[in-house]
Parts: structure tokens; sequence; C-alpha cells
């Protein structure tokens, strides 16, 4: 048989075509996604499951890049990572402003994500009679959190670059507190290592968190720590929202108490590279439909804590999670399956 060398080229190009786009169930290309998530593992849970559904869906996903807030948002914006699950909102909003061109909201994928303010230590508290920011301008109050001997109390904060860092200066500023508190900044995983072993020493702590994030899980709201409330709502650049929680446990004014955080409670939401979302409406509509409780991201933040914390946990947890919710989650893939139809 005489084959021509074109003929042998032709071959292999459709050879190497067959090898490089490989098919799913339903004959459609294989597409890949590559996602991103925090450099707070208390979401990544989130990624996970969606990573299970988006394979569902023929979908090669790549193991995520772990990102800080800064380097995140421009990430998705440039096609680095096509989508990230821990867009914290309104706490992402001036990130996302800067790369809304090319960088959408899909969501909410927890709605609330999370509730946030200013902790102390219950002991403390209840010693003290301590229950609001304004406490921290008497002088024996203020004493109990000045680690350095420099006058202000020390309150853990965030780390330069975050959204909460405005937040934290414009609430000390507007409440009066200058000559009374500093911002204590660095890398804030490590700041709360420091003040965990503090508050297991016996020691007094001031910090902002967010329930459920690494202070959270190893220090409870309720049990170690309370939250304290602010004189009022004043956020920055005359924002308007509701920062109350109503019947919060927790609060160090008392169960029954409407207790004013200075925060609104946050959703997580997608943010996904927009020419991405358009090329796959499978994945959009994925995102669109997935809904995780805050209740079981506590669950499975609180199986971490306990030691569950390695990545193959992490696949299991989501996979239980799945199981768990079964009808839902597989009514979820086989919806978004038909909006690539």
């Amino acid at each position: 048989m005489n084959i021509s060398l074109r003929n042998v080229g032709i071959v292999a190009s459709l050879v190497l075509f067959a090898l490089a786009a490989p098919v799913t169930e339903s004959g459609a290309a294989e597409k890949s996604a590559k996602p991103a998530r925090a450099t707070w593992d208390t979401f990544w849970f989130g990624e996970r499951i969606l990573k299970i559904g988006l394979e569902r869906l023929g979908y090669t996903v790549a193991e995520p890049k772990t990102l800080n807030n800064p380097a995140r948002y421009p990430a998705v914006a440039q096609g680095d990572v096509d989508y990230d699950t821990d867009a914290v909102i309104p706490n992402a909003s001036a990130f996302i402003e800067k790369v809304k061109a090319d960088v959408e909201l899909v969501g909410p994928l927890m709605n609330p994500g999370s509730i946030q303010g200013y902790l102390i230590d219950r002991k403390t508290a209840e010693a003290h009679g301590i229950t609001s920011l304004d406490d921290l301008k008497k002088d024996d109050i203020r004493k109990l959190f000045d680690g350095d001997g420099d006058g202000k109390a020390d309150l853990i904060g965030c780390n330069p670059g975050w959204n909460c860092e405005k937040f934290i200066n414009h609430h000390i500023g507007a409440y009066g507190l200058d000559d009374h508190v500093k911002h204590v900044q660095g890398e804030y995983n490590v700041l709360v290592g420091d003040t965990v072993g503090r508050l297991k020493r016996g020691d007094s702590v001031l910090l902002y968190a967010w329930y459920p994030n690494t202070a959270t899980i190893q220090m409870t709201p309720g049990e170690d720590l309370v939250w304290i409330t602010v004189p009022y709502t004043d956020l920055p650049d005359g924002a308007k929202a509701n920062t109350t929680q109503e019947g919060l446990k927790s609060c160090a004014a008392g169960a029954g108490a409407s207790c004013n955080l200075g925060w609104a409670a946050t959703q997580y939401y997608v943010a996904a590279n927009r020419k991405w979302l358009a090329k796959n409406p499978r994945a959009r509509k994925l995102f669109e439909l997935v809904k995780v409780s805050l209740e079981d991201r506590v669950t499975q933040n609180l199986a971490m804590k306990n030691g569950e914390d390695s990545e193959e946990d992490l696949t299991r947890h989501a996979e239980q999670w799945i199981a768990n919710n079964k009808a839902e989650f597989d009514g979820w893939v086989e919806e978004a399956r038909k909006a690539g139809d």
C-alpha cells in the first residue's frame, strides 16, 4: 500500500487532536478549570465541593492556587486562575471594584457566610463588666490589653491590604479610640496563634475576627470569647448597612441584647473571570445553584480543628457533605448540565 508523507502527516495531526480533546460521557469536549482559594482555610471546603461538581460535569479541575486577597482577584481578572471561592462580600468589595470589568460575582455560595467584629476573652469581660469598645477608654480596662506597655490596648487586627484593615482604622477614629487602642497588624494566622497561646496562659485578649475562622475555631465565641459592641454604626465612606445581630448568645451585652458588632454579616460568592464564564455556562449555572450553610461550614471547621486538616480530609469532608445532600446536589449538577445543551 502506497501512503504519502502528506497523508501520514494528516493522520498524525488527527491523532494528536483527538488526544488533546478528551470527551465526556455526553460526547462534549472536556474542559478545564483553574480555581483559587484564600490563605485562610475555613472555606476551602467550598472550593472542594465545587471541584467535585465540576468534575461530574466533565471538567478537569487543577489543584487550587492559594493566594492572599490583593493577589487573588487580579489573578482571576488576568485569567491566571478561572475562579475563586472565597469572595467575602462586603469585605472584598473594594478588591472586586478594581477588577469588575473582568470579574463577576456568582452566587452567593453561602449566606450568611460569617459574622464579624471585635471579641475579648469571656473571663475578662465578666470580671470587669466589659461590653463595648467604649470601655477601652477607661484606664483600668485599657491596661488589661496593653501587652507592650505603650498605654494603648493591643487590638489584633487585619493584614495590611485587607479590606477589614480599612474598617478597623475607621472605627478607631470614628469612636475616638486613637489614644486608647493600637491596631496590631502582621500575618493574621501568626498573630492568632500567638493570641491563642496568651489566652491559654490566662492573659486578656482583644481581637478582630469573623466566625468561623482560624481564631474563632480555636477560641470559640460563647465559651472562650464574647463579642463586644460598638457605640453606633459607622462605616467607611458613609456606607449604610445593618450591623446589629439579634439574639446572639455570645454577645458580651447579654444573650437577649441587640448586639451591634459594627460590621454587616458577610456572604460568600464565587468570583469568576467573565470570559471564562461566557465559555462555560455549565460552570456558571453550578456556581449559581450550589448552597452551603454556615452551620455545615462550622461542623467541617471543627473537624479540621480536631486534626482532620489534610487535603485528603478536605476531599473526604466534601464528599460526605455531598452524600448528606445527595438529592439536592445531584439536582444542581443535572440542571447545570442542561445549561450547556
